[in-house]
C-alpha cells in the first residue's frame, strides 16, 4: 500500500474535490483521479463514487482516509523521535492569527521562538467566521481560533485543540453613558440602546442574541464591523454599545470608553490553537504550542482591571 497514494485520499476527504487536492500537492488533478484509482485496485474496495460533477468518498473511502491520518501521524512521531537524537528541526511554521489574537500573542512569542536556533516563523493574517477556522489546518501548521462555545466546537473536525485563554466579553460604552456610573450591566440594562456588533457568523454576534433572549427584545444592531479597533472608536465616538474583549481592550479604556462586565448572560470567547494531528506531533511544531500557551498564561497574568471595583 502505497503511502503518497493514501495522503492524496486523506487531502480529498479534508478539501472535498479532485482539483483542490490537485492544487494543495502540486499535481494535476487527472495524476490524483489515477493515484485513487490504482488504490481503490489496490484496496478491492470502493473509496469514491460520483456526486454531481465531482466525487465524494464512500464509507470505506471514509474509514481509510481516516486510517491515513492516522499513518501520519505515526510517521510524523516517528520522525520527531529521529528530530530529538539528530537535535535537526522544522525550520519553517507558518501560523494563522486573527486580528486580536496577533495583537496579544504575537509580539512575546516572536521573542519566545527566536531560543530554536534557525527557525523562521511566518505569521499570516486569517480572520473567518467560526465555521471556517478548522479547514485553514489544511494550509497552516498552526491556527489561532475562538469561539464563545467552548473549544468543543472545534474538537469533532480531527484536529488538534490546545486551549489558550477564556477571555470575558464585556459591554463598551462611551465614558459618559448613563450606564457608565455600574459597575456591571445586565442584558435588560443595555437591549434598548444601539449596538455596534460584528457580521453574523463572528462569534461575539452569538452573545448579542442571548442578550436578546434573556432581555426578551431584540437590539438595533447600528453598524456591523468586524474589526475591534474601529468597534472601539465607535463606542468612543458615542454611536452605541459593543461587546469587547477584555484582555483586548482593556488597556485601551482611555481612549474615550469603559469596559463593564455583563451578568446574567454567559459572555466570554474561547481561543485556541488548531493544527493536524501529524503537525502537532512534529518537534518545532509542539515547542511553539507550548510557548503560545505560555504567551496567553502572561496575558491573562498581565491583563488590566475593568474597572477599581470589578478586579
Amino acid at each position: 500500500m502505497d503511502f503518497k497514494r493514501l495522503r492524496i485520499l486523506r487531502e480529498l476527504a479534508d478539501r472535498g474535490s479532485v482539483g483542490a487536492t490537485a492544487e494543495a500537492m502540486h499535481v494535476t488533478p487527472s495524476a490524483v483521479s489515477q493515484q485513487l484509482r490504482t488504490l481503490q485496485d489496490e484496496l478491492g474496495v470502493v473509496l469514491m463514487e460520483k456526486s454531481g460533477r465531482g466525487v465524494r468518498l464512500t464509507e470505506a473511502g471514509q474509514a481509510m482516509a481516516s486510517a491515513a491520518a492516522d499513518v501520519s501521524t505515526a510517521m510524523a512521531r516517528a520522525e520527531a523521535t529521529i528530530d530529538t537524537y539528530r537535535q535537526g528541526w522544522q525550520a519553517h511554521i507558518r501560523a494563522a492569527f486573527f486580528p486580536s489574537a496577533a495583537e496579544m500573542f504575537l509580539p512575546g512569542l516572536l521573542h519566545r521562538v527566536k531560543a530554536i536556533e534557525g527557525m523562521h516563523f511566518e505569521a499570516h493574517f486569517e480572520d473567518p467566521g467560526v465555521a471556517g477556522f478548522a479547514g485553514l489546518a489544511a494550509d497552516y501548521d498552526i491556527v489561532l481560533a475562538h469561539s464563545v462555545d467552548g473549544p468543543e466546537v472545534f474538537s469533532t473536525h480531527g484536529l488538534v485543540v490546545v486551549p489558550l485563554l477564556n477571555e470575558p466579553l464585556d459591554v463598551a460604552m462611551q465614558a459618559g453613558h448613563p450606564l457608565a456610573g455600574r459597575p456591571r450591566v445586565t442584558a435588560r440594562d443595555v437591549v434598548g440602546y444601539p449596538w455596534m456588533g460584528v457580521p453574523d457568523g463572528f462569534p461575539f454576534d452569538a452573545v448579542l442574541r442571548q442578550i436578546e433572549k434573556q432581555a426578551g427584545s431584540t437590539v438595533i444592531r447600528a453598524q456591523l464591523f468586524p474589526d475591534l479597533r474601529v468597534l472601539e472608536a465607535l463606542v468612543s465616538a458615542g454611536h452605541g454599545l459593543s461587546l469587547l474583549p477584555r484582555y483586548t481592550s482593556a488597556a485601551n479604556q482611555g481612549r474615550g470608553f469603559v469596559l463593564r462586565p455583563l451578568v446574567g448572560v454567559p459572555a466570554r470567547r474561547t481561543i485556541v490553537a488548531l493544527a493536524r494531528p501529524d503537525v502537532a506531533a512534529r518537534t518545532t511544531v509542539r515547542e511553539v504550542l507550548e510557548m503560545l500557551k505560555l504567551e496567553a498564561a502572561s496575558v491573562a497574568d498581565g491583563a488590566a482591571p475593568v474597572s477599581p471595583d470589578t478586579r
